[in-house]
C-alpha cells in the first residue's frame, strides 16, 4: 500500500503477524474493540555486529547477568535507607534554621522598601506578617 507522511512517499506492508481475538472487550466512542493476541511468538531479529566511537557491540544478543543474594541486596538497601534518613534527620533543623533566616532577610528588605516609599499600609502588612513567623525584626 503506498503511503505519504509530510511529503515523504513510502510503501507500507501490512502486519504478518496471526492474532487471535481475546475475551476483553467493549465499545468506545461507538465502535467496537477487542483485544488481540499474538497466536505465535515471532523468531528473534538477527544479531548484527556494530561499532559507535570505536567500541564494538551486538544488536538482540542477550545479555547474562549476575545475580546477588537477596539477603545481602536487603542487607544493603536497609543500611543505605537508614543512612540516607538518620543524616536528612541531622540536617533537618540547621536546613529549618536557615530557611527562615532567608525568610526574615526577605521580609526585612521588603519592609525597607516599603518604608522607603513611604507606603503605611505595606509597613503594616508586613510587620504583622513579621510577627505571625517570629522574625526579629530590627
Amino acid at each position: 500500500m503506498k503511503r505519504c507522511y509530510r511529503g515523504v512517499h513510502y510503501d507500507d506492508t501490512p502486519s504478518t503477524l496471526e492474532v487471535s481475538e481475546g475475551e476483553i472487550g467493549g465499545t468506545y466512542r461507538g465502535q467496537k474493540w477487542q483485544l488481540h493476541y499474538l497466536r505465535h511468538i515471532p523468531e528473534p531479529l538477527p544479531t548484527h555486529d556494530l561499532k559507535w566511537r570505536g567500541v564494538g557491540y551486538q544488536t538482540d544478543k542477550p545479555s547474562v547477568v549476575k545475580s546477588t543474594p537477596v539477603k545481602s541486596t536487603m542487607t544493603m538497601v536497609g543500611t543505605r535507607s537508614w543512612f540516607l534518613n538518620n543524616s536528612r534527620q541531622k540536617a533537618f533543623p540547621q536546613t529549618s534554621i536557615t530557611h527562615l533566616e532567608n525568610i526574615c532577610q526577605s521580609l526585612e528588605h521588603r519592609l525597607d522598601v516599603a518604608r522607603a516609599k513611604g507606603d503605611q499600609d505595606l509597613v503594616r502588612q508586613l510587620e504583622k506578617e513579621s510577627e505571625q513567623i517570629a522574625c526579629p525584626l530590627r
